[in-house]
């Protein structure tokens, strides 16, 4: 396998390939901004090509929109100035938010559709005649960028996304079973003290790779189905594993008490028997999809049944709302400038202002990557002054130009794939083919030069002071938040009238588990409890989905019982509102009764796969004992006159 800093070298290489492909083909053919398609072809290469190709579909789409858009506004709002910053800047900010409530590769297209509109509409206020002529070029340059990449990543040694994925599962698997080994083997005091919590956040990870996969070009882009299901197994697993640590506890507690209630021990241990049987099928199946992903000649054990939907993501409308908010403000501030001043360049500022809004909206706090990248891009501008004003003007033909761009294309072809710095690579880059303003003839002009990225720094600066005014949100409180939106989401699926869909649920209470998990920082104890309580609220929704499942297969009296405890928990959770209260009392004798009338069902297993969650009164039985684990875990031991310890489990 080819070491990292190898991968790196070849992305560069091929990056910087395609970039002066693009750069020679738009000379060539006269285009007005050659620097555009050199510019595109670094923004959307990848280390994968899978995902190279995804991006490039959706820039397209994005681009071709947000032209269209533009040439239907200028000619229409020209004489209306302020009409038309209004109509462009509420343009950007609603496409922004629409693109943050879908965190799948398919938002690019929306944010695309956004600035793409100000990017063509703002260079056309002064002649508006022109506005199809510069939307068509800049359409067509930035599908010549896209074309150049793609072509350039996915016929020189293609990294594929399945092969990648594939591993990251594997690895994924490896600690799963590690987990569940170590939970058997002790008292199950490891979760989630000892990293396991990560296991929420690498799932999630391998979710947002996955949609990649229908663009590879490998074996794994017909395979999106056995991906899905590996995927929802794998978030199946979660709450079981961390079900079995929780028994598994329950179970050693007891045994070190004198006064333990055996009717409690049996439960607990027929609780644990389906969790360790469950997740030994779980991790079981999930070989066999990996070993079928690898080999397809193998077996699977994915159904026709199974759902192909992409699991369900965790959306976040406030976020979404202030940063469209945001965006339409700085652009608004920026343009206000411009036309007050009547600065010739001041249009750049309002371009700018955009995009850096655009590109970190999904970040809780934008403003010191929207500073990052700005410093990053405004740090390439001596390089490419002195490219523009010391080394390009003795250049005569293409091929002299190549060889002068080439090193600083490396450079920052070889940082972009850095985890941490890659995005500064990009601004740097950015920044400087920007500089650049490549054309067919040479004109360089200094005073042009320091007016154009006068507008650049005006549009950071703008950016990052409305984004720090609207979103200033520290990480607990959006912590905070997402304990609501998950705790709303248990009262929605406690008060659904019918079963709710396993794979919706999980995903988005395992996303924002995630979530809530990434940002917690240090290991203290205040944040150790709230991953742990997370991940028990996880756990219920599985437990409340479980019981709804059953309620619909049950005798009224039972179904009775299940619908009080599915009632009395959405009111439990929606009574804590922002804080986290215990459960009433009367909820524990809910579970209780439900529990007795459990005990006298005969039980039968009917595996759990996929969609299924709670088909048979094994798993209801093993449901509630969780749910009485999770809400009460200090509750007295549960006692039933009518309980035989030797049913059989």
């Amino acid at each position: 396998m080819i070491s990292a800093r190898w991968q790196a070298c070849l992305f560069s290489a091929k990056t910087a390939l395609a970039a002066l492909m693009a750069l020679w083909i738009t000379l060539w053919v006269g285009l007005p901004m050659p620097f555009w398609a050199m510019t595109t072809a670094y923004i959307v290469s990848s280390p994968l090509s899978g995902a190279t190709r995804s991006k490039a579909i959706y820039r397209v789409l994005g681009t071709f929109v947000g032209a269209t858009v533009a040439v239907a506004l200028v000619p229409v709002l020209v004489d209306w100035p302020v009409l038309l910053c209004l109509a462009l800047a509420l343009w950007v900010g609603a496409t922004l938010a629409v693109s943050l409530l879908d965190r799948s590769p398919r938002a690019y297209t929306m944010m695309l559709a956004g600035y793409t509109a100000i990017l063509v509409g703002f260079p056309a206020v002064d002649r508006p005649e022109a506005v199809f002529d510069i939307a068509a070029a800049r359409v067509t340059e930035i599908v010549l960028g896209i074309t150049c990449a793609t072509l350039t990543h996915s016929l020189l040694w293609p990294r594929s996304v399945g092969e990648t994925l594939g591993r990251r599962l594997a690895l994924w698997c490896r600690d799963a079973r590690e987990w569940r080994a170590d939970i058997l083997a002790n008292d199950g005091s490891s979760d989630p003290r000892d990293g396991r919590r990560q296991l929420a956040q690498d799932a999630m990870d391998c979710v947002i790779m996955a949609s990649h996969v229908p663009f590879d070009t490998s074996h794994w882009r017909d395979a999106s189905a056995s991906v899905q299901a590996m995927l929802r197994r794998m978030l199946l697993l979660l709450p079981a594993l961390s079900g079995l640590a929780d028994r598994q506890r329950a179970l050693t507690d007891l045994g070190e008490r004198a006064d333990a209630s055996p009717e409690w021990r049996a439960l607990l241990a027929r609780s644990h028997a389906v969790r360790e049987a469950q997740t030994a099928r779980l991790l079981g199946e999930c070989d066999a999809i990996l070993a079928h992903l690898e080999d397809r000649s193998l077996p699977s054990p994915v159904t026709r049944l199974e759902s192909r939907r992409a699991i369900a993501l965790h959306a976040d409308w406030r976020l979404a709302l202030l940063a469209g908010l945001a965006a339409t403000l700085s652009i608004l501030v920026c343009c206000a400038i411009w036309i007050g001043t009547g600065w010739a360049d001041g249009g750049i500022s309002a371009m700018m202002a955009g995009v850096f809004c655009c590109l970190f909206a999904a970040l809780d706090n934008p403003v010191p990557m929207i500073l990052r990248f700005g410093g990053a891009l405004l740090a390439a501008l001596p390089v490419a002054c002195f490219y523009l004003f010391v080394l390009l003007p003795p250049i005569d033909g293409f091929i002299p130009l190549a060889v002068m761009l080439a090193p600083t294309l490396l450079v920052a072809g070889w940082i972009i794939p850095h985890p941490r710095l890659g995005m500064m690579g990009s601004a740097a880059m950015l920044g400087f083919a920007n500089a650049l303003a490549l054309q067919e003839s040479f004109h360089a002009n200094l005073a042009r030069f320091i007016n154009a990225n006068a507008g650049q720094v005006l549009g950071l600066l703008v950016a990052a002071s409305v984004t720090a005014t609207l979103r200033s949100a520290g990480v607990d409180t959006i912590i905070a938040r997402l304990r609501v939106r998950l705790r709303r989401d248990l009262v929605a699926l406690a008060s659904a009238s019918a079963p709710p869909s396993p794979v919706t649920m999980l995903g988005r209470v395992t996303d924002r588990l995630a979530l809530i998990t990434q940002r917690l920082g240090d290991r203290n104890e205040a944040h150790m409890e709230t991953a742990t309580s997370s991940l028990r609220e996880v756990r219920v929704a599985v437990n409340i989905v479980t019981l709804q499942h059953l309620r619909t297969q049950v005798e009224r009296k039972l179904a009775l019982a299940l619908a009080r405890v599915l009632r009395d928990v959405a009111r439990a959770y929606r009574d804590t509102g922002h804080a986290i209260a215990p459960p009433p009392a009367r909820l524990l004798a809910r579970i209780d009764t439900a529990l007795r009338l459990m005990l006298g069902k005969p039980e039968h297993r009917q595996g759990l796969s996929g969609e299924i969650l709670g088909a048979d009164p094994a798993e209801g039985l093993a449901a509630l004992v969780a749910l009485r684990r999770n809400l009460f875990p200090d509750a007295p031991d549960f006692r039933s006159p009518d309980f035989h310890s030797e049913r059989p489990a």
